[in-house]
Order: C-alpha cells, then sequence, then structure tokens
C-alpha cells in the first residue's frame, strides 16, 4: 500500500540542500556543475538551474546524461583530477541511481546536490548517506514522482527558495510538467498542480479550456484529428486526410479551422460525434505557433533531445520554431500516429497471465521510435491495461535485446510491481542494463537473456 505523503519531511530535506547550497555558494565555489536528463523535463530543469547559477554569478559547465553508460564511466570526464570541497554538482531529472552513485561519492570530497523525482533504487536510510550528499527526492517521502512532482517541478523549488526572481522563468517549469505528466492540466496534482497554478497567478503562461489533442493542439481541427497523440484516436489517428475532412464535412465544420478558434456550438457538435473531452492546456504567451502550446513544446524538446541536444537546449530559448525542428516534429508526429495505429491494430503479440510480448523488430516501426510507441499505446490504454507491455526487438547494431517496458496506472491499482521494480529484478535475476519510473522504463538484455524472460517473465511480476 502506497504510504501517505509526508510533506513536512520532504520540505525539510529541500530547505537543508537549499542552506547548504546558499551558505557554501557565497565565494566558496569556485565552479558548479549541472547534469541533467535528455528530455523535456531534464532540459527545463537544466535552463532553470542555469538561470539560477547566472543571478548567482557562479561559474559553471552543463552536461546531458542520457544513461547510456555507468555512471562511474560518464563521471570519470567530468569530476576534477583532484576532489576537492570547492566544486559542487548539481543532478536535476537524473541521479536516483545510488547503488551506483553513494560508493563514487564517499570517495569524493565534492558537494553532490541531487534534486530527482525518480524512484530510488537502494535500500535508503538517510542518515546514513555521504556528509558530502545532499540527496532531494519526494519519492522517499510517499510523492508520486510521475503525478505528484516533475524533475523541473523540484529544480524550480529549489532555484526560487534561494533567488525569488527565479519565479519569472516558472513556464519553463510548465514546460517540464506538461512533458512527464502526459496530462491536461486540470488532472495535475500535488505540488505540479500548486506550481502550475502559482505560474498562472504570475501570468506567465495562461490556462484555457477546449478540446484536447495533445500533439497538434496549434493546428487545424482535420490536422490534429489525425496527428493527436494525447488521446489517440482510433479511426482518426494515422488515417488519410480525405477520411478525415469528409467526417468533418459531414458534421458541418470547417477541416481547415484551428483547434483554439472553435467556437462552443462546434465543440459541441464535434464531441456528440467523437470520443474527445474537454480538458485544459496551458499557453506560453511570449512564444509563437508551436512553441506556444506547452505539451507540444515539450514533445518537441524531446525529440530533439535525442537527435541534436544543441538544437534541444536552443530552442527552449527561441520565441518561434525553426524550420529544422518543425520538420522533424511533423515527421515524428506523422510516424507516432502510424505506428500507434499499425500496434494497435496489426502486429503480432505473445501474452502471459500479466504481460503482453510486442516484437518490433521485424516490423516497420524502428528502433528509435519504440520508446516513445510503447509509452502513448500505455498511456491511451490501446491494449489490455491490466497487463505489462514488453515492446522491442533485436537491435542490429548492438545485437541486443533493447525493450520499452510500460504499465498503465490501472496494472498499478492491483498492488502489482512497477516497471522499475520489475527492471531490478530483471537485472538481478538475468543481468541486462536499464532502469524507470514505476510506470515507464527500459532494458538491453543479450538474446539467451531474453529467451529466459519470456520464459519467466510471470515470476517476475
Amino acid at each position: 500500500m502506497a504510504r501517505k505523503p509526508d510533506r513536512n519531511k520532504f520540505l525539510e530535506s529541500l530547505n537543508n540542500a537549499v542552506d547548504f547550497f546558499e551558505d557554501y555558494s557565497h565565494n566558496l565555489y569556485n565552479n558548479v556543475i549541472a547534469i541533467s536528463h535528455n528530455d523535456a523535463d531534464g532540459i527545463s530543469s537544466l535552463q532553470i538551474i542555469q538561470n539560477l547559477l547566472h543571478k548567482m554569478n557562479l561559474n559553471y559547465d552543463y552536461f546531458i546524461y542520457n544513461r547510456s553508460v555507468s555512471w562511474a564511466n560518464y563521471l570519470s570526464g567530468i569530476l576534477p583530477k583532484t576532489p576537492g570541497n570547492k566544486t559542487a554538482l548539481i543532478f536535476t531529472d537524473v541521479g536516483s541511481n545510488l547503488a551506483e552513485l553513494i560508493p563514487i561519492i564517499k570517495n569524493r570530497k565534492e558537494h553532490f546536490y541531487i534534486l530527482d523525482h525518480h524512484e530510488v533504487d537502494y535500500d535508503l536510510v538517510l542518515d546514513e548517506l555521504p556528509e558530502n550528499l545532499f540527496f532531494v527526492n519526494p519519492t522517499i517521502f510517499g510523492f508520486d514522482g510521475l503525478d505528484h512532482v516533475s524533475g523541473a517541478t523540484l529544480a524550480y523549488m529549489f532555484a526560487k527558495k534561494i533567488n525569488l526572481s527565479i519565479i519569472k522563468q516558472g513556464w519553463l517549469a510548465v514546460i517540464g510538467i506538461a512533458g512527464d505528466s502526459l496530462k491536461s492540466m486540470e488532472k495535475l496534482k500535488s505540488f505540479n498542480k500548486d506550481i502550475y497554478q502559482e505560474i498562472c497567478d504570475e501570468e506567465l503562461v495562461i490556462d484555457k479550456e477546449g478540446l484536447i489533442l495533445f500533439g497538434n493542439m496549434h493546428n487545424s481541427i482535420k490536422s490534429s484529428l489525425k496527428y493527436s497523440i494525447l488521446p489517440f484516436l482510433s479511426g482518426f489517428g494515422g488515417e488519410d486526410d480525405q477520411k478525415i475532412k469528409t467526417f468533418l464535412n459531414k458534421i458541418g465544420i470547417n477541416p481547415n479551422k484551428k483547434v483554439v478558434d472553435l467556437d462552443q456550438n462546434e465543440i459541441q457538435i464535434i464531441r456528440k460525434n467523437t470520443n474527445i473531452k474537454l480538458g485544459h492546456y496551458a499557453i506560453l504567451p511570449q512564444k509563437q505557433g508551436l512553441l506556444k502550446f506547452a505539451f507540444e513544446h515539450a514533445i518537441l524538446l524531446n525529440i530533439l533531445s535525442f537527435k541534436n541536444i544543441s538544437a534541444a537546449i536552443s530552442i527552449i530559448q527561441q520565441k518561434s520554431i525553426t524550420r529544422y525542428a518543425k520538420e522533424i516534429y511533423y515527421e515524428y508526429i506523422s510516424s507516432l500516429s502510424k505506428n500507434l495505429k499499425l500496434l494497435a491494430n496489426e502486429l503480432p503479440r505473445y501474452e502471459t497471465k500479466n504481460t503482453i510480448f510486442i516484437d518490433a523488430g521485424n516490423s516497420k516501426i524502428p528502433p528509435s521510435n519504440w520508446s516513445d510507441t510503447a509509452s502513448f499505446t500505455s498511456v491511451n490504454e490501446l491494449l489490455e491495461p491490466s497487463k505489462m507491455l514488453f515492446f522491442g526487438g533485436l537491435e542490429k547494431k548492438t545485437q541486443m535485446v533493447k525493450l520499452s517496458i510500460r504499465c498503465s496506472r490501472k496494472y498499478l491499482e492491483s498492488d502489482r510491481k512497477g516497471v522499475n521494480q520489475v527492471i531490478n529484478t530483471i537485472k538481478q535475476n538475468l543481468g541486462g542494463t536499464g532502469g524507470g519510473h514505476k510506470l515507464a522504463g527500459g532494458i538491453r538484455l543479450s538474446v539467451p537473456s531474453f529467451k529466459l524472460l519470456m520464459e519467466r517473465i510471470d515470476n517476475f511480476i
């Protein structure tokens, strides 16, 4: 059973880290190293911390960690050759792999600040942590790392306590929240909800109500039905333009009218003829086009983070989208809608009592699309939500089996292991590398280990 969140204990740990950093940073830190994750939440978190360090006139470097190598290998090229307490490292949206990190931190003199919302892979005793580690993670106090606190929310809370003017960068936290929660904004909870309301009150973000067709809210209703990824609309998603246009003309809706410009009567007509729901979405008033919409902005950051990390870091500060980014976005959204249609209707599957395995190795879905296809399949509950999804196949480059693993919130309601726990169990028994949240994660296994996994999977759930 989930533990009741302890708000006071969590805020106490946050304040302790804030107080030490604020006190020690005055004339004592020569340099700060910021490390974050390569996705929208991570990039947003990094930008918030960079803004803080700039305001504090601290020298800093930043690095992006994509979980492809061990922390030992990664940090060996970053940490100073001679350990010392004049350097601070701030981890955002990454760093709860304490089984790997604590042995490294114990042998160093630098100060490590880990601001993370991923579940911890370690039997944590707070009083036994190294003295040079300030570990702030809401999940150890009963909060949900997906529903309650995004990485950007946590980075924002930390930074704002040190410098109140960081509130002006609150729109960055909203991008992180939108990209990580995968929900319309009225469904936010706890700290995510509080921070979102605060930023709206400051008029840095505008909250609007309307049809929710996340992935293409900035476009025409015709395109939005086709390219909506949250929700994915069976019968519209990935379909031919003419089919969608014919449907809209039949119900008296101009196919080219933008979703955000639909009036109440048009919205009611569309809802009467589809299962699209009303909800709230976030507008970034200082931006234009696609970048004006927090969810779409986050999706673009996720795409660029894997294709061109420099472009991702650059575009978060731009007011309008570049042609390069626009082309990549539409290539992605078009492929994803087609992949979701393909997965839901055509790909063969192998099912056990608790799982669904789908081999994408010989499908039209490339390995670079496996993770997002699995995520949006699960979020949209396109398959049986009471079973855990294992989606992937053999990577030709590595000759390893790459699996994206997902489960729904409904799956967790039966008090079963989350994805991260299942991945840890697999690694303990069969080896492999990987990790994740309780709803989502990934693992790479050797072919023999994968075959054993297929045989034993229900024992690991």
